[in-house]
């Protein structure tokens, strides 16, 4: 037989197993979460703050200030900063999410102590120099203005316009005024209440041992730890508009773009939740993808997913299609929608979709590097580390009514916002 005419046989994964991180407290209170050691010579030491972009007071200051905080103290500039984590072999790099903020140092093991305390002496006190603020302003004011002229800007953003409101916490998109606005002071004073190293949880990957913990230990558990952050305020019942039309004469092509604000969902609901989506749209096989692109030829690229706002999930639905076809497609995947309560999915379709689910689930778990980001989704939701185990065992228990019933519930494209932003005919 030739090989090349048979198809590979699936692989089906039923159990997940993972040696879980180990959590200590340092001197000044803070966690420092550790995973299996691995012989790499190499280490992954992640600093993880509980602020984002959902609790700044303006437009891009939680990103100016994390994107800066390693531009310049009072002793060196950035430039000096940065030759010496080269000179130690290190790399550090800066991010910022809805709900956090991250800084990731990459070490060679056996310069972990010189590394860290460089990152600890150099980033303890920036000052925000103007010149690195005039040149981070106009690289973001270009940024977004070439962002601006795009139909999947604007697509996603009046939908979560809509679904939220313009200044709630999941929606503080900037303009170009806000971000030149930006003054070095309003970035110091945020710094210095929500970004000290005493507020950080660690995640420590990768080569890492008794040794570097203590060595962590003396570096880093000096200060004491800050308070858990205040709860967000809730969003103030925006409009509701079900149907929003952005034309754009310049475009292409058009971008639609839907969404439904979640609740804060149980565990239950939000393993259901995340296996229902894998039909919608999670993945190349779901039934987005195969009516609109492989059917119907209505998109290139359709997909759907779930992403924390500050108060649960948002559900969104994404793609991108050529102007005679938007309207079709829009139509297109409000039936899709529908038919999943209404033939919900049985036999080779269900079975696909769960060897696709558990091999993702199973894939995420893979890597010397990959237990913090698991951790730190598991805190932000405050979730148990029972919730990936569990996941595998819904994967596999979930029947084809309990899917039918959670899209009748939560899937009606009544309750979806729909954004179509571009060149509209």
């Amino acid at each position: 037989m030739n090989f090349r005419s048979t198809a590979p046989e699936a692989k089906t994964i039923k159990e997940l197993s993972f040696v879980a991180p180990k959590e200590f407290t340092l001197s000044g209170g803070q966690s420092l979460f550790t995973s299996p050691k691995r012989d790499l010579g190499v280490i992954k030491l992640l600093f993880y703050w509980p602020y984002g972009t959902a609790h700044q007071s303006v437009p891009m200051l939680a990103r100016a200030t994390q994107t800066l905080r390693l531009s310049g103290n009072k002793n060196l500039s950035a430039e000096e900063i940065q030759e010496g984590f080269e000179y130690w072999g290190a790399a550090a790099n800066l991010d910022v999410g809805l709900l956090s903020s991250t800084l990731v140092l990459q070490i060679q093991k056996q310069h972990l102590e010189q590394s860290l305390k460089w990152l600890m002496e150099q980033g303890a006190e920036p000052v925000f120099p103007e010149e690195e603020l005039m040149v981070f302003k106009q690289v973001e004011v270009a940024s977004l203005l070439r962002r601006m002229q795009t139909p999947r800007y604007w697509s996603s953003r009046l939908c979560f316009e809509t679904l939220y409101g313009k200044d709630s916490a999941d929606t503080r998109f900037a303009n170009p005024k806000d971000i030149e606005n930006l003054k070095a002071t309003d970035l110091k004073n945020w710094f210095e209440k929500h970004l000290p190293f005493s507020g950080a949880k660690l995640f420590a990957s990768g080569d890492f041992g008794d040794d570097e913990r203590k060595a962590v230990e003396r570096l880093v558990g000096t200060a004491s730890a800050l308070e858990t952050p205040p709860a967000l305020a809730l969003p103030q019942n925006p409009e509701f508009n079900s149907n929003i039309r952005h034309n754009m004469d310049h475009a292409q092509q058009v971008s639609l773009y839907m969404g439904k604000a979640l609740p804060r969902l149980t565990i239950h609901e939000m393993q259901t939740a995340s296996f229902v989506n894998m039909f919608l749209g999670g993945f190349f096989g779901s039934r987005l993808m195969q009516d609109l692109r492989e059917t119907r030829g209505l998109t290139y690229g359709i997909g759907s997913g779930l992403t924390p706002s500050a108060h649960g999930f948002t559900w969104y639905i994404s793609g991108e299609m050529n102007s005679q076809n938007a309207e079709k497609a829009a139509e297109a995947t409000r039936k899709i929608m529908l038919g999943l309560a209404g033939n919900p999915p049985v036999g080779e379709e269900l079975e696909k979709a769960r060897r696709c689910a558990s091999g993702q689930l199973r894939a995420g778990f893979d890597g010397p590097f990959s237990l913090p980001a698991k951790w730190q989704f598991l805190m932000q939701n405050n979730l148990p580390e029972s919730y990936y185990a569990t996941y595998m065992d819904r994967i596999w228990s979930i029947t084809s009514d309990e899917i039918s019933e959670f899209a009748d519930n939560y899937l009606h494209p009544d309750s979806f916002t729909l954004a179509l932003a571009g060149k509209l005919s």
